[in-house]
């Protein structure tokens, strides 16, 4: 039987991700740091979830194990299983993929090189996860980047799908949602044309549907988010029911479209459609999520490369609208939530440097490269109160 190794097994790691590849005909072994959850899927020799859109009936993805990252016991175990893996997959967050990559760095180092490739796909909201996954490895591994190429491949992926944590009877199970996106860079795989992962979808261009996605379902959540703190709403429906912020999310949605269609040529009629869909299923959701959770980290969700700094950056290199897209950056500047570390970080920087510098700091917008967006964001911060 194939072998798959999942490291993260919490709702994306086991409600989707574990579901398409146990559905997809692999042993599947979760890997994760938490034993809690390790010890739970060994007891129970399986993995429960349940479908919310079916009166949450209840199912089991059996032929499944776990192992335990921060246990030295399991450590070989989980080097010997990557030797012999057909696919490593991931869903730890990308600000874990630099300790995550030092144990597969290690799996690799003791693969025989005669055995076929392994792909290794990072499922993580960021841009181009895998690329940033193999970095850290090569800088983890005592491998050449030559070696790793006849070890492994890294293709990269785009992911979505509603997930909420709840425990039944004492056990951790996932709710998950029937509409969900995986979507894997085919050409990178080691057999571009096969597909390992059958409920998937293949792209021979990742960038379009990694920023399609970004743009209008990451950075609209993390705008609303952001909106909602400042209002004082602790759960994202309440920020969603909110009639200003959803205005100005449609508005902001309507900006990063435009930057979609202008960048990659998508069909404005099938574009709309996207975002109405991903809106509902929002509005319709809502109610689960907290805006800390969202809004979570906004260091890295002003990053130049992420859902609200690059398509603002898109934007105005095109003569294309941003005021909305300006919008949400400055608000997320502006949440200053206490158990944030990274929020905090922000906070200090701009107390001791002023907001202009923050800008150039955490998003990379330059004065004298980009001034009319630049201001704009300047504008909108200090009509905060």
């Amino acid at each position: 039987m194939k072998i798959a190794i999942q490291f993260g097994a919490g709702a994306i790691g086991r409600g989707l991700l574990g579901k398409i590849i146990h559905d997809s005909g692999y042993k599947l072994i979760f890997v994760d740091v938490f034993d809690k959850i390790v010890d739970q899927i060994n007891e129970d020799g399986y993995v429960g979830l349940e479908l919310m859109d079916h009166e949450n009936k209840a199912i089991k993805l059996e032929n499944v194990s776990a192992l335990c990252s921060s246990k030295d016991e399991d450590l070989e175990k989980i080097y010997e299983a990557i030797t012999k893996a057909d696919i490593i997959t991931t869903s730890v967050r990308v600000e874990n993929l630099d300790s995550t990559s030092k144990i597969i760095a290690k799996g690799l180092e003791k693969k025989d090189p005669s055995t076929p490739k392994v792909d290794i796909m990072a499922f993580e909201n960021a841009f181009r996860a895998s690329d940033i996954l193999k970095g850290h490895l090569l800088q983890n591994t005592s491998l050449t980047e030559e070696e790793v190429d006849s070890l492994a491949t890294f293709p990269n992926t785009v992911t979505d799908r509603i997930v909420q944590n709840k425990t039944v009877d004492g056990r951790s199970v996932v709710e998950i949602s029937d509409d969900f996106e995986a979507v894997i860079e085919q050409t990178k795989l080691k057999d571009s044309t096969s597909k390992p992962i059958k409920d998937a979808e293949y792209t021979q261009n990742i960038d379009e549907e990694l920023e399609r996605k970004l743009f209008l379902v990451n950075g609209v959540h993390a705008a609303t988010s952001y909106f909602g703190y400042y209002k004082g709403y602790t759960m994202m429906d309440e920020a969603f029911g909110d009639e200003e912020i959803l205005s100005d999310v449609k508005k902001l949605m309507e900006e990063s479209s435009k930057v979609l269609i202008k960048k990659y040529g998508f069909d404005k009629v099938e574009l709309d459609k996207f975002k109405e869909s991903k809106l509902n299923r929002f509005l319709k959701t809502a109610s689960h999520d907290e805006v800390a959770r969202v809004a979570r980290d906004p260091q890295r969700k002003l990053g130049k490369t992420d859902r609200l700094v690059s398509p603002a950056i898109s934007a105005y290199d095109n003569n294309l609208e941003y005021d909305y897209l300006a919008k949400a950056i400055a608000y997320a500047f502006k949440y200053d939530n206490k158990e944030d570390e990274k929020a905090l970080e922000i906070q200090d920087y701009i107390k001791e440097n002023g907001i202009e510098k923050a800008i150039e700091h955490f998003a990379e917008i330059k004065k004298d490269e980009r001034s009319g967006l630049f201001e704009k964001i300047v504008e909108e911060y200090e009509k905060i109160d």
